[in-house]
């Protein structure tokens, strides 16, 4: 009888065990981390492994997080990465993007804002929004902006099957296609939403580049002209992807401003595509000798054996050696190439 007590309290105490980890799941947004990141394009990015199910987003509901960025691979070229959130230039490029549209009633303004300050963006637009506008998809041609793929209308592309996966990416390919004359390459995940098996997959089916960002706003959430302008302004650097919408006016009210600002500070705007070209690899940084573990070699004295017995032994440790790393067994760099936040990066 003690015997089936003790099992059935050892029982219970696993399951109470059990129940913290069993509701801990990991953000809709990315699966991982958000980066303050992009503001961190913005990065591994475990993105795709989605544990919750966002709310449904409304028609055109905003891209929640961005992943961060990791080296590209040895011998791959800047220009022919899988993914970028920002490029590594020379000058003070970025590129300025918006998603979800396009919206009859505020992206007609933003582009006559844009057109009066010689500015060039990219429009990551829904399959299913374009072919409502189609004449504002051809005036964004016209104009010279960029014209992408944000899905048809905007799921969380891992979350559905690879067969419906395929169809959002390749019905708005196609209705791009119809209205411009030229099938788009680059993709944004709606979400930032993504897997490498599925990454893999749309890239082999479509020739995809997938395009997340660096500096995120959130005008999604917070509705307010200035504080979009402000986060915008003090997170942008060189390279950098700019993530808005142009589905809320108070995203398009921010626009003059932070356009202005942004050219008085030096920035020169341009597409997505653009700045891929001009992306240029990030030299690994060079690391000090490890001097404090390096074996040195006694120098053999010159009197022979009898010499030998007296000679004074090289000191095995300088003193101004500095400790090798418990971690790593390496010293720190001694230089560090400066990266932007979420630089860009293959993942």
């Amino acid at each position: 009888m003690k015997a089936s007590w003790g099992f059935l309290a050892f029982v219970a105490v696993g399951l109470a065990g059990l129940a913290p980890a069993a509701g801990q799941t990991l953000s809709p947004a990315t699966g991982a981390t958000r980066p303050a990141a992009t503001m961190t394009p913005g990065g591994g990015y475990a993105a795709a492994q989605v544990a919750s199910e966002p709310p449904a987003p409304a028609a055109g509901a905003p891209a929640m997080a961005a992943p961060a960025a990791e080296p590209a691979s040895a011998g791959t070229s800047p220009q022919h990465l899988v993914a970028y959130s920002s490029a590594h230039v020379d000058g003070s490029y970025i590129a300025i993007t918006f998603d979800d549209g396009p919206n009859p009633e505020t992206t007609p303004r933003l582009l006559k804002m844009l057109e009066q300050r010689g500015i060039k963006a990219t429009f990551f637009v829904l399959g299913s929004r374009a072919t409502a506008s189609p004449q504002i998809i051809k005036q964004m041609i016209a104009q010279g902006h960029e014209v992408a793929n944000h899905s048809w209308d905007h799921p969380q592309l891992p979350k559905i099957p690879v067969a419906a996966a395929d169809k959002q990416i390749g019905d708005t390919n196609a209705a791009i296609e119809q209205i411009t004359g030229k099938s788009p390459s680059n993709v944004r995940p709606p979400y930032g939403a993504m897997t490498p098996a599925l990454r893999a997959h749309l890239r082999e089916k479509f020739g995809s580049t997938f395009i997340y960002w660096s500096v995120d706003p959130l005008d999604w959430k917070d509705r307010n002209p200035q504080v979009i302008h402000d986060r915008i302004v003090s997170h942008v650097h060189p390279g950098a992807i700019i993530l808005a919408h142009d589905i809320h006016p108070t995203t398009v009210d921010a626009m003059p401003k932070t356009l202005d600002d942004l050219l008085a500070k030096g920035y020169k705007f341009v597409t997505v595509s653009q700045l891929i070209a001009m992306n240029k690899s990030v030299p690994e940084p060079k690391v000090a000798l490890n001097t404090a573990t390096a074996q040195k070699k006694k120098p053999k004295p010159a009197g022979g054996a009898a010499a030998s017995a007296t000679a004074k032994p090289a000191s095995a440790k300088p003193a101004s050696a500095k400790p090798a790393s418990a971690t790593t067994g390496s010293t720190k760099p001694a230089t560090s190439a400066p990266r932007p936040p979420g630089s860009v990066g293959l993942f």
